[in-house]
């Protein structure tokens, strides 16, 4: 069962780790100056969700946890 959520948890990480990269290029060709002063925050912690799940997911997998 741990196994499964580690999966889980894997995949979810590597989506948002990819979901977070492609907003930040539209943001690069699409931003101007009316976009949010915390949207570069928003995308440093969206990759720091993906790569947190990341970890816990490959240390659930191998039954580090």
């Amino acid at each position: 069962m741990e196994s499964i959520f580690g999966v889980l948890f894997v995949l979810i990480g590597i989506w948002q780790f990819f979901i977070s990269i492609k907003y930040l290029n539209v943001l690069k060709t699409v931003g101007n100056k009316t976009t949010s002063g915390f949207t570069p925050l928003a995308i440093y912690f969206s990759l720091f969700i993906g790569v947190a799940f990341l970890i816990i997911g490959i240390s659930a997998v191998f039954h580090l946890i």
